[in-house]
């Protein structure tokens, strides 16, 4: 599956757009939501664990604008914490019920839903506010199945290493650009007595597919990712099964114990950076809402990002592994199923409340779509800038990888992130992991789940 034209011609963007946030009121003005006979309406969201304060910023950027344009309308948000929105979802749909806002953590999970048919698809409401025109076309066309979009993107994101620049200055440790530099670095830390890299999946088990993602693209190449996406090169070829190889030696030498990984929160995890017990974390744009909240970090000392380092010998540093992180859809089931459509198509043109998102709630609402530089507050955290701006930089020189929760189908993507951990136990072998990932991703190709894959520059 192939998208006509340039994948780097749909990412025109520049710092001045950040990461690019507000039409106009005028545009607003025109995106009318109109309930039967004037009727107060609640429009359900399950979400995700989110602290409170981020919670009452996208109340009060997103939400209540909209609610004082539309009066008859209420969003109620209903969290589903400690990482039970995946499968609460899942059971709620399979039974016919569920919130009218159907949120996911990528398109590969959204295409589960889509092919059961318990999505309404969303062309008619993103042409009518010219959306189709807004959004960057890559983060759009993930979310079409079977030529139509079920999924509009949230979240435009990217891979890297997060790391304690206060801890790495005071050693003299330099953030590493390829293999021999990132061993060096990981077992100079494990000298110490610090831990090199923290996480677990105890609140997420996908947290797994990270690593798989970065590992593949920076030892493989992006280049042979996409030939794997598109039926040019099988899934269980040696590049990738090294690929996995590496993975499993760097994450028994270099993350926690997979007991202690296992039963790891980000709570857990992220804080143990903050207070020098370890070092730095593999990780997405989303880790800057951690860094940011002395929840998460809770300490003077300054974070700093990087890309993450080639892992072999003709593969280009730097590159980022992009996708889209979240995705919103609604829930066919949905009594208020036009209302819902609308408003999602609302918020995601609202340029102005995600501009101020970009600072009261960095790491989420990276919505693909340009912000002019005024909308942009000036408190946005420099390196969370930076990161963007490499992030487009390398986007547009065509230096980017794939990410597993993006560009694969729901049953490839489910096998990444729990056969993985079988390959890390020793109950399976790299080359069988990778041989079950490419049966599982032709029966993915199969039933026309897998997103469309744009053309390399």
């Amino acid at each position: 599956m192939r998208m006509k034209g340039r994948f780097a011609d749909n990412f025109k963007w520049s710092i001045s757009t950040v990461i690019l946030v507000t039409l106009t009121m005028a545009f607003l003005s025109g995106v009318t939501v109109k309930a039967v006979n004037g009727e107060k309406i609640t429009i359900t969201w399950w979400y995700e664990t989110i602290l409170p304060r981020h919670l009452e910023a996208q109340e009060k950027n997103l939400i209540e604008p909209f609610e004082r344009a539309h009066p008859n309308i209420e969003i109620k948000t209903i969290i589903k914490g400690g990482g039970q929105l995946l499968p609460l979802l899942r059971t709620a749909i399979a039974a016919g019920t569920g919130p009218d806002i159907i949120m996911t953590m990528g398109p590969a999970e959204a295409n589960r839903y889509a092919r059961v048919g318990t999505l309404i698809p969303l062309d008619k409401y993103i042409k009518e506010e010219g959306l189709d025109k807004e959004l960057a076309q890559l983060a759009l066309e993930v979310g079409r199945y079977m030529g139509e979009i079920y999924s509009l993107p949230k979240t435009f994101e990217s891979m890297g290493i997060v790391y304690n620049k206060t801890l790495f200055e005071k050693n003299g440790w330099k953030s590493p650009t390829n293999r021999e530099e990132w061993e060096a670095l990981c077992n100079g830390i494990k000298a110490k007595d610090i831990l090199p890299v923290s996480l677990g999946n105890a609140g997420w088990r996908p947290t797994n597919e990270w690593f798989v993602t970065v590992y593949l693209n920076h030892y493989a190449g992006p280049e042979n990712v996409y030939k794997a996406l598109t039926g040019q090169l099988a899934w269980d070829n040696s590049l990738f099964v090294e690929a996995i190889e590496k993975l499993k030696q760097d994450f028994l030498n270099y993350w926690p114990k997979p007991d202690v990984y296992f039963s790891l929160d980000f709570v857990d995890a992220v804080p143990l950076i903050a207070t020098r017990k370890a070092a730095m974390m593999v990780v997405g744009s989303w880790a800057f809402q951690w860094v940011g909240d002395p929840t998460y970090w809770p300490s003077d000392d300054q974070w700093e990002w990087v890309p993450f380092p080639s892992l072999r010998e003709g593969v280009d540093y730097p590159i980022v592994d992009i996708g889209v992180g979240t995705t919103l859809s609604v829930n066919k089931n949905s009594k208020h199923a036009d209302e819902t459509a609308k408003f999602l198509v609302w918020i995601l043109g609202y340029k102005e409340g995600i501009g101020k998102l970009l600072r009261d709630f960095p790491g989420e609402w990276l919505v693909p779509i340009e912000i002019p530089e005024e909308l942009v507050p000036a408190e946005v955290d420099p390196v969370f800038v930076k990161h963007f701006r490499t992030q487009s930089e390398l986007i547009k020189k065509g230096a980017y990888g794939y990410t597993t929760w993006t560009f694969l189908g729901d049953q490839a993507w489910e096998w990444v992130y729990e056969g993985i951990e079988q390959v890390w136990l020793g109950q399976i072998t790299a080359e069988e992991y990778m041989e079950k990932w490419g049966e599982a991703f032709k029966k993915d190709v199969e039933a026309g789940v897998v997103p469309p894959i744009p053309e390399r520059r």
